[in-house]
């Protein structure tokens, strides 16, 4: 088992590469860091692959890889921004939106220095740490909005395959992958064996990844 899963991650290492190379430019981060935490996301996608399922493993293992790098970038963000900057950000933030009101203008840094009692090397530091946190967020609503839109388009190529098979096929995938039955309790709720449940698992698995071309 052990060597099959040293096989799965040894002959996908490119998806790690090539999804940590298109993260990096969008968090700035370097490739190298972003593939170690990759393999981490690979090797979980390995472990809990089911190829019975009709998936290819790259479309199951990249939005696994692309998370784990997600959520520990999240993570790391969290820790390296200190209270002390957050409290400078506030700080700025607020002093910038009150010198607009009154002067209808934006501040410059020696007067955000002067409203805030901050040194400008501090004002400097909290404007450039706001706007990585923007850029951070900004980039996680693009990635979101991307994964919810091919999501939706992934629902509609399924429900298209579903569509596509016969009376029982359809059956047994909606009873199996929406309601999470075993195939034994399929077989008991439409009076068949568990084997035939199994024969028609398979081929509308097999007709549905030709539908959706997984």
């Amino acid at each position: 088992m052990e060597s099959k899963l040293e096989q799965i991650v040894a002959e996908n290492t490119g998806l790690v590469k090539s999804v940590a190379l298109r993260l990096s430019y969008v968090y700035g981060e370097e490739t190298e860091d972003l593939i170690q935490i990759g393999y981490i996301g690979l090797i979980k996608a390995a472990e809990r692959f089911e190829p019975e399922r009709g998936l290819k493993f790259s479309t199951y293992a990249v939005p696994m890889i692309a998370g784990e790098i997600r959520s520990q970038l999240r993570d790391r963000g969290a820790i390296k921004m200190s209270r002390s900057i957050k409290s400078d950000i506030a700080v700025v933030r607020r002093a910038e939106a009150e010198f607009a009101a009154e002067t209808g203008r934006s501040p410059k840094l020696s007067e955000l220095a002067q409203k805030t009692g901050l040194t400008p090397e501090r004002v400097t530091q909290a404007l450039q740490a706001a706007d990585a946190v923007k850029s951070f967020e900004d980039y996680e609503k693009a990635d979101l909005a991307a994964d919810e839109e091919e999501r939706n388009v992934m629902k509609m190529d399924i429900a298209a395959g579903i569509e596509s098979l016969e009376l029982k096929e359809r059956q047994v995938v909606v009873l199996r992958y929406y309601r999470d039955m075993t195939q034994s309790k399929v077989a008991e709720i439409l009076g068949i064996s568990q084997v035939q449940v199994c024969r028609l698992e398979k081929k509308a698995l097999k007709n549905m990844a030709k539908k959706v071309n997984f």
